[in-house]
C-alpha cells in the first residue's frame, strides 16, 4: 500500500506540476496581451527595426484624441484578422501615464495582441523627429516598411487599398 501511495503522490506531483506550469503560461499570455504599452522613448524605433530586421512591418501612429484613428481601429482590426501574418506595431502619441486607457482601447477593438508603444510624453517633439524629420504630428500617420525597411508615409485615413498596395509590394 505504501508504494501504491508513494506512487500516486508523484503522479499527483506530475499532474499538479502540469497544472501550475499551464496556469502560468495562461497568466504570461493574459499579462502580455492586456499589459500596458510600452514607453516610447528616443531609440526606440530602432529597437522596433531591429527587432524586424528583413521582415516588413507596418508602423501605426495615433492617438486617443484623434477621431479619424479611433475609426480606423476598426479597419485595423479587420485587416489583422484578415491577415493575421501581418506585422503591426502601434505607437500612441499620447502620454505613457494613459497607458492604460490607450491597452483597453486597443482591448475593445481586439487589438490588444499588437505590438504596442506609448510616447513617454504626450505629443513630443524630438520623439517626431527622431521618427521622420518631416513629420510635424499630424495623426493618423501610418508607415509602411518592406523587408529591407524602405517605407512610405501616408498621413490621414487608412483605405483597404493602401493595405493592399502595401502587401503586393511585400509579397514574393
Amino acid at each position: 500500500m505504501k508504494t501504491h501511495f508513494a506512487d500516486l503522490s508523484k503522479r499527483t506531483a506530475r499532474v499538479l506540476a502540469g497544472i501550475i506550469l499551464c496556469l502560468l503560461f495562461l497568466s504570461d499570455s493574459v499579462h502580455a496581451s492586456s499589459a500596458t504599452p510600452k514607453p516610447f522613448v528616443s531609440g526606440s524605433l530602432k529597437e522596433i527595426l531591429a527587432a524586424r530586421k528583413g521582415k516588413p512591418l507596418m508602423l501605426m501612429l495615433w492617438s486617443m484624441d484623434c477621431s479619424t484613428c479611433l475609426k480606423e481601429l476598426g479597419l485595423l482590426s479587420e485587416t489583422v484578422r484578415n491577415h493575421p501574418n501581418l506585422d503591426v506595431v502601434m505607437i500612441s502619441t499620447d502620454d505613457a501615464a494613459v497607458g492604460d486607457q490607450a491597452q483597453a482601447l486597443l482591448k475593445k477593438h481586439r487589438l490588444n495582441t499588437i505590438e504596442s508603444w506609448i510616447f513617454a510624453q504626450a505629443n513630443d517633439p524630438g520623439l517626431r523627429f527622431e521618427i521622420d524629420s518631416s513629420w510635424f504630428g499630424e495623426l493618423p500617420r501610418t508607415y509602411f516598411y518592406t523587408a529591407d525597411h524602405k517605407r512610405m508615409a501616408l498621413s490621414g485615413a487608412l483605405q483597404p487599398k493602401h493595405f493592399e498596395a502595401w502587401l503586393v509590394t511585400i509579397r514574393p
